[in-house]
């Protein structure tokens, strides 16, 4: 299904409230006999302008859509909200504010769960999708597209409660992964950042940082085969790294119930 989905493809029956991220039919619907629509025209305190439209299922009494007017041109619509048939749970709204946008909602509990976002110049490409957190009711998760509207480019994911990016992933043309960092959720600061071969599994280089200041520590790079083959470290950390060693050194020895004579 594309990411488009127009207003006149009403009314609908709801199949899958959810879908996989990145996915650009996040809600899944099924077509239903066109009823015989009756409209109720609402206007503003001047009785001259057309506020919203609200159509109804003539037999069923049902609300179908509700379609908001500009507020400074009477044809210009400005948003339009879509519902469930015998339920009369909100379940879209199409925003036509600057550029086009799709809000799509919970349909138990009524929270927005996902804001899919379009090109100013082309409202059938789209540049990024928003994922919210139903109980903080902010955003989780910001997948980007490229240019063509199909293909991802990056994927953040954040800490609804502190508002910090606590993973970012970043893919090829192939979507393939090709980085993914990591960062303290409290204050944001990089932890650590995996670049991967173009396979998008196999990890290539790992660098390591400071969680609490964002410094970098350690780089290690690995062949295809997952073996080392060069590791560097920050002169700030290298004590720090000696002591590590030595600690696993002595473990070891005691592990292995080696003497010293």
């Amino acid at each position: 299904m594309n990411a488009l989905v127009l207003a006149e493809n009403l009314p609908v029956k709801l199949i899958q409230k959810k879908k996989e991220v990145g996915s650009l039919a996040p809600i899944d619907i099924e077509k239903l006999p066109a009823p015989e629509i009756k409209k109720e025209v609402v206007y503003r305190r001047n009785k001259l302008s057309v506020d919203r439209i609200i159509e109804y299922d003539a037999k069923t009494g049902d609300k179908l859509r509700v379609v908001h007017y500009d507020y400074f041109n009477n044809e210009k619509i400005r948003a339009i909200d879509e519902f469930i048939p015998h339920t009369g749970q909100k379940y879209r709204t199409i925003n036509y504010i600057l550029y086009k946008s799709i809000d799509e909602y919970d349909t138990d509990s009524g929270k927005r769960i996902r804001t899919i976002n379009y090109d100013i110049r082309n409202e059938n490409r789209v540049t990024s999708i928003q994922e919210y957190d139903l109980d903080t009711r902010k955003i989780k998760k910001v997948t980007l597209y490229r240019r063509d509207g199909q293909t991802i480019s990056t994927i953040k994911e954040i800490n609804p409660k502190t508002e910090t990016v606590i993973r970012w992933t970043s893919f090829r043309e192939s979507q393939t992964v090709s980085s993914v960092s990591e960062y303290n959720s409290k204050n944001g600061k990089p932890s650590k950042t995996t670049y991967y071969y173009r396979d998008g599994k196999t990890v290539r280089e790992i660098h390591d940082y400071n969680p609490l200041n964002g410094e970098w520590k350690q780089f290690t790079r690995f062949d295809k085969h997952d073996k080392i083959i060069e590791t560097k470290i920050a002169p700030k950390y290298q004590s720090e790294q000696e002591k590590e060693n030595i600690a696993k050194l002595i473990d070891s020895l005691y592990n292995k119930n080696l003497r010293f004579e």
